[in-house]
């Protein structure tokens, strides 16, 4: 009975798979554009977007209550919308007309309307500078976007290595 029982006993083998390939350029070939591609992009969105308003969130302090002034729309590629706000607001008895550059896809806040009030906070230095719920939402798709494509490149960059 011994014997029987070792007689059909097949041992199971496990074999584990080494590479001794060596990663070249030629592997690099398509990855590595694609990984610097990613880190510029990832470069420009944190700085134009986060970082630039991030510093303007850090000037404008003084919050008051401005009324939109005029919103202008334009059509944007794939039949997207965006808008543009201009404030109209008083600060030390004077009033201001400000507007920026930021232009904010509708359908996902908040639509403005013109004659609303809403809360803004002012560059005190240079009551023109603003900081508005537009530019919030710029700021964190900035951080997003930005850290979305330092994970890209970091991915392409090793991709090689992880193929073999």
């Amino acid at each position: 009975m011994l014997q029987l029982l070792l007689t059909e006993y097949e041992p199971t083998y496990t074999y584990v798979y080494t590479s001794s390939h060596k990663v070249s350029w030629e592997d690099y070939k398509f990855y590595l554009p694609m990984a610097i591609l990613c880190f510029v992009m990832a470069a420009w969105m944190l700085y134009s977007k986060a970082y630039k308003y991030t510093l303007l969130k850090k000037a404008c302090t003084y919050p008051l209550e401005a009324r939109i002034f005029a919103v202008d729309y334009k059509h944007g590629g794939r039949g997207g919308r965006f808008w543009n706000v201009t404030y109209e607001f008083f600060y030390n008895e004077t009033r201001h007309i400000a507007g920026n550059d930021i232009w904010e896809q509708t359908g996902r806040i908040h639509r403005p309307r013109e004659g609303e009030v809403v809360s803004i906070f002012i560059n005190p230095l240079n009551p023109n500078e603003y900081y508005d719920f537009v530019a919030n939402s710029g700021r964190t798709r900035g951080f997003i976007f930005g850290f979305f494509f330092v994970a890209l490149g970091i991915l392409m960059f090793f991709m090689p290595m992880l193929a073999y």
